[in-house]
């Protein structure tokens, strides 16, 4: 996190062209994040506070799709037109290149067919939908951040990630992210809920299994998860309590045999049905590696990687052509450890591509550029607050809850190292972020209000021993 927000400052200077700019543009934004808890710590009452943030901040989602009337492009077309084709009963394009090398993508398709069937082809409503999961999960964070840390942090980490411009921009994007990031945090906070019930985790394991089923990334909250758990029977272990240690081993298995069902379940669906004959598990699985380790592109997508892959026949053809290219790349030992370096201040710390990827195509080249540096002393201020929280968290032996958002932040950048990296990639563990985010702004509010309390003290008992 250090690395992030020293790199997320240079970006910063470097799209201002100004150090004092910068510096000026992050310490106001500070400020308001400060002035931000000191409101929210005060009033209003729960419900009202509820009732405004998702009023506000899905009335600002819905003004920006009626604004933005961009059409989809690159992947979310493909994938719109195969909805839409769905939605008709049709199914050839499951037999395309596209969806013979990326079958996971099989699952969002069907829930955007499943939207269109019900109620009509519009975009609008695609996207509208987008945005209720995206306010969903700012909700979730309330719940979760208040359970873990304090009322005023759940407040303070829904609020970040409500107005955090690009959490507003891409809400005119057909992207699979607003979805599955919900459905993963609700099982995250399902699971925290209730660590000793069984039945919380049965329900955490169904929704990180249904959000699966929309982005390929379940593993990285399998593993987070389990490493969680291990420590926790451990713990548990140590302290003699094994009945509970191994009520919890089993909690665990339970959450991961539903998981793996809903798998099976989609999987034998759509083979049965004949929509494919491949598991939605299968696929391309060297391609995101190959270009991941490209040192020349800084492990980005490149049309280089694009057209030696489409050189050979999909199947074991290409599939060896990429672990090829993979395992010469990974030769220079040296280049591959600066490149992963490279990697994480880029995915990390280099400038937000929301503006970009919602208004694409439009030709509003300066409203992109305007907006992009508008996020950009946001995500520095947020960063730094991260920052400081880990180290509060550190200090205060603050482990039990916390760690499973910190561990799932540390597999996603470590996977992010070896696989292809785009700066939108990282709003998938942005909510991870944002917990750490309100829990920083309360110490440093917390602490300000401490020194200006001891402050005051002290002028008062000045000014009694100048009257004597």
């Amino acid at each position: 996190m250090a690395v992030v927000f020293v790199s997320s400052f240079a970006f910063t200077v470097e799209a201002y062209d100004s150090f004092a700019q910068t510096l000026a543009s992050t310490v106001c934004c500070a400020l308001v994040a400060l002035l931000i808890a000191h409101v929210l710590n005060r009033r209003p009452g729960r419900k009202t506070f509820l009732v405004l943030l998702v009023v506000i901040g899905l009335g600002l989602r819905i003004g920006w799709i009626c604004i933005n009337d961009a059409s989809p492009r690159s992947d979310f077309l493909f994938l719109y037109n195969a909805a839409r084709e769905a939605a008709g009963g049709s199914f050839g394009f499951a037999d395309s290149a596209y969806f013979t090398s990326f079958p996971y993508q099989f699952g969002f398709t069907m829930y955007e067919a499943a939207i269109i069937r019900l109620f009509g082809d519009s975009l609008i409503v695609l996207k509208v939908f987008g945005a209720i999961f995206n306010m969903g999960t700012a909700v979730i964070l309330y719940f979760t951040g208040a359970r873990l840390f304090n009322e005023t942090c759940g407040r303070l980490a829904s609020c970040f990630f409500a107005f955090y411009l690009p959490n507003i921009l891409m809400c005119s994007v057909l992207t699979n992210q607003h979805l599955s990031v919900f459905l993963f945090f609700l099982g995250c906070s399902l699971l925290l809920k209730r660590r000793g019930s069984l039945l919380s985790w049965l329900w955490a394991g169904i929704a990180i299994g249904l959000g699966q089923l929309i982005r390929p990334i379940g593993v990285v909250y399998l593993s987070g998860i389990v490493l969680f758990a291990l420590l926790e029977v451990w713990k548990k272990l140590r302290e003699g309590r094994r009945r509970k240690a191994w009520r919890q081993a089993g909690m665990l298995l339970a959450m991961i045999g539903i998981y793996a069902t809903i798998q099976w379940a989609a999987n034998a669906s759509l083979q049965n049905a004949g929509i494919t004959h491949q598991a939605l598990s299968d696929g391309d699985k060297y391609w995101k590696f190959m270009v991941g380790l490209n040192s020349e592109t800084n492990g980005g997508w490149n049309k280089e990687d694009a057209q030696y892959a489409n050189g050979y026949a999909y199947g074991e053809e290409r599939h060896q052509a990429e672990l090829l290219r993979i395992k010469e790349r990974l030769e220079n030992k040296t280049e591959v450890l600066s490149l992963m370096g490279r990697k994480l201040v880029l995915m990390w710390g280099s400038g937000d591509s929301s503006a970009y990827w919602s208004l694409e195509g439009t030709g509003r080249v300066q409203l992109e550029r305007s907006l992009s540096l508008a996020e950009r002393p946001q995500y520095v201020v947020f960063c730094g607050f991260a920052l400081f929280a880990l180290l509060a968290l550190w200090r205060a032996g603050m482990y039990r809850g916390p760690l499973l958002y910190i561990l799932l932040l540390l597999i996603y950048a470590g996977a992010h190292l070896a696989i292809e990296i785009q700066t939108r990639y990282r709003l998938d563990l942005m909510p991870a972020v944002m917990l750490l985010v309100s829990y920083g702004v309360w110490q440093t509010y917390s602490s300000i209000r401490r020194a200006a309390s001891s402050f005051g003290e002290t002028s008062k008992d000045t000014a009694g021993g100048v009257g004597i």
